[in-house]
């Protein structure tokens, strides 16, 4: 043995030399194909697109924030307006030859076109002991929208993109002071716009529109197109626009005076937001023009123009006056359409037009809107003013059901909504009988009985005499509510509502919402079919998002549902079909059964609002062409026990099982069945 040992030690030296030499091979193939790899993976570089276009901010963006929990478990939030601010123009600074700066909200549009920025989903992933000083992991998440308009208002790029950042962060010796947040965050800023201004640069529509540069016809002497009268009747008192001609602002020679400097917003609304046109449907036009010259603009006024007859349904022009420097002025027009053709589709164009010299041109407002028939049977839709059965096992007399519907306002310049009325008495008569709820326990207000004083004697001394710690309270509103233009606070119209700035008869929901929160109830369902617009004098561009979520508070998770059928600011959809409002009538189909997806037999609450949420999405879709975009709260995943308050009856069972066929033993003297005879 002490012969061999010199051999073996001798074997294993060289047999480690091998092993070595093969381990450094293997490392520098790694490191070449690595560095391979990497260099296929790098982008391809385009060529900057030859356009300067202006970006515009959207309000989501100038008041973005995003909530985090500091190391006390506070609740705080970080600003992301300036991170969006300064990254974006950045970024786009690499896709195009150039970017036009914004310089107030009413910079006019450029002449390549627009870049409009929104952000959407924000949050931060980030779970800190209380005052436990350490570093902890955190990953945050920003969406980015952009959408680029090109100089006549049409659509050429429309994306989202989400970006997501990770990183630590530390609580020190202050334990409520959380660094390193801002880092991470803007890690996921650049992560999204990286991804959306690639795709941006790779836009065919983007580049062929920069391609056709050239032949680009000067926006102010575009000539206007001439129109034939066989719509003029379609709505009633409105003239019939004749053959125009778009002409520059003409400047008195005679005059040294300063010039002005003029721009506009234009909302143009059909009754139920589709942008198309129906027989009977309301439609509103609303115009803002500010002068932020030094001189004064005479004889101001608003040109309609339009590619097909579809401009004969709109005045041809729209007076507004005199408007002296710093002044602004408002107005709107409410029309009905009378009759019905085959479907049409038209675009409109807004242009803004003074005596008075002005230092440029606003760009004109394009819209498009179709004018279609009635098209779908009716009697093929459910009808659901059939009420449903009693949910026996959940009688509740001692709850409480209020139901309003404000459909027509003492000021007829304010928007008709369309089945209000019905909405809240079928609503109030379902929720009556699938609870077993007493009659004195039932509160009804429909239009002229729903006025302001109404509303507040309802909420705040009528309920509160009757809610304790047993009481779940039903509210369902139908009609009209009004967006603030600063916070985005929300408030219901009653039936006194109005659109005069200096009478506002309102009714704000966090009014409401503190009512509840002074109520010892068990429950509160809370559902609204609404259609959203902005208050009295607001700018109309300048309007944020309904703020429904502000008066939800975390800690009211388990106690309240709310069920918003219109998130956004536009008009909630008309169900022509099932008489109904959209959003309404398929609550009304949730609760007569069909929300209840698990098949359990009880339709609970968060099956309900989820069921008529998809619903409403998919008929706006389908049928109208637009988007309903509807809000359930406490949202799913956020724990909240009141997602499973029973709500109605189940009437979607579950199938039959499949029945398994007898096995027969091998020696069985019984004929089998004969293929052909076997049924699927």
């Amino acid at each position: 043995m002490k012969k061999q040992q010199p051999i073996l030690t001798g074997y294993c030296q060289s047999y480690l030399h091998v092993i070595a030499s093969c381990v450094v091979l293997i490392l520098v193939l790694s490191a070449v194909g690595c560095s391979l790899l990497k260099r296929e993976k790098q982008p391809v570089r385009t060529q900057p697109i030859p356009l300067t276009p202006v970006i515009w901010f959207s309000p989501s963006v100038t008041t973005a924030e995003v909530p985090y929990h500091d190391g006390c478990g506070e609740m705080r939030s970080l600003p992301l307006t300036n991170a969006l601010v300064t990254s974006i123009p950045k970024k786009l600074m690499g896709v195009f030859t150039g970017v036009a700066a914004q310089s107030h909200a009413d910079e006019p549009i450029a002449s390549d076109g627009v870049v409009e920025v929104g952000v959407g989903v924000r949050r931060i992933e980030l779970a800190v002991p209380t005052q436990t000083p350490g570093t902890y992991p955190a990953t945050a998440m920003v969406g980015i929208e952009i959408v680029f308009l090109a100089r006549d208002g049409t659509l050429l790029f429309n994306k989202k993109f989400e970006g997501t950042g990770h990183g630590t962060v530390t609580v020190g010796q202050q334990p409520c002071q959380v660094e390193g947040v801002a880092a991470i965050v803007q890690d996921a800023i650049d992560s999204a716009t990286n991804g959306i201004t690639q795709q941006i640069g790779q836009s065919v529509q983007i580049r062929e529109y920069a391609a056709r540069r050239d032949t680009w016809v000067p926006v102010a002497t575009r000539p206007g197109p001439s129109l034939e009268p066989s719509t003029a009747n379609l709505v009633a008192s409105l003239p019939t626009v004749g053959e125009t001609t778009e002409k520059p602002p003409q400047v008195d020679s005679s005059t040294t005076a300063r010039p002005a400097q003029l721009s506009f917003r234009a909302i143009i609304r059909d009754g139920n937001g589709d942008q198309f046109l129906q027989p009977d449907e309301s439609l509103t036009i609303q115009v803002e023009v500010k002068n932020e010259g030094m001189g004064e603009a005479k004889d101001v006024m608003v040109m309609v123009e339009g590619k097909t007859d579809l401009a004969a349904l709109f005045p041809s022009e729209v007076h507004l006056g005199m408007l002296q420097s710093g002044e602004i002025k408002r107005t709107s027009m409410t029309q009905r359409v009378t009759a019905t053709q085959e479907a049409l589709q038209g675009e409109l164009t807004l242009n803004l037009r003074t005596t008075s010299p002005v230092t440029s041109v606003p760009p004109p407002k394009v819209f498009r809107f179709g004018v279609k028939p009635r098209g779908i049977n009716s009697a093929l839709v459910p009808n659901v003013d059939n009420l449903p059965n009693s949910l026996a096992a959940f009688h509740q007399p001692k709850a409480i059901i209020i139901s309003i519907g404000i459909g027509t306002f003492r000021d007829e310049q304010m928007p008709a909504v369309k089945y209000a009325r019905h909405d809240a008495e079928v609503m109030a008569e379902y929720l009556r009988i699938i609870g077993g709820v007493p009659g004195e326990r039932i509160r009804i207000l429909l239009d002229r009985q729903a006025l302001e004083r109404d509303l507040e004697d309802t909420f705040e001394r009528w309920l509160r005499k009757r809610a304790d710690q047993e009481t779940v309270v039903y509210i369902f509103f139908a009609g009209r509510g009004f967006v603030d233009g600063g916070t985005g606070a929300i408030s219901l119209v009653p039936y006194d509502g109005t659109l005069s700035e200096a009478k506002q008869q309102l009714y704000p929901l966090a009014r409401l919402q503190e009512a509840l929160n002074r109520l010892p109830i068990r429950r509160a369902i809370l559902m609204f079919d609404v259609s959203m617009d902005p208050s009295p004098g607001a700018g109309l561009a300048d309007i944020p998002s309904p703020a429904w979520e502000s008066p939800v508070r975390e800690a009211r998770k388990d106690v309240e549902m709310w069920m918003v059928g219109n998130r956004s600011l536009q008009e909630a959809d008309p169900y022509d079909e099932g008489k109904h409002g959209l959003f309404t009538y398929h609550l009304l189909r949730g609760l007569q059964g069909l929300a209840d997806v698990d098949r359990d037999g009880t339709v609970i609450a968060g099956e309900l609002c989820t069921y008529a949420r998809g619903q409403a999405a998919l008929v706006a879709r389908e049928q109208f062409g637009n988007k309903q975009d509807a809000l359930c709260l406490p949202a799913t995943g956020r724990g909240g026990m009141v997602r499973i308050h029973p709500m109605a009856r189940g009437h979607n069972p579950k199938p039959d099982p499949i029945q398994k066929p007898p096995h027969l033993p091998a020696d069985s003297s019984v004929a089998g069945p004969k293929p052909m005879l076997i049924g699927p």
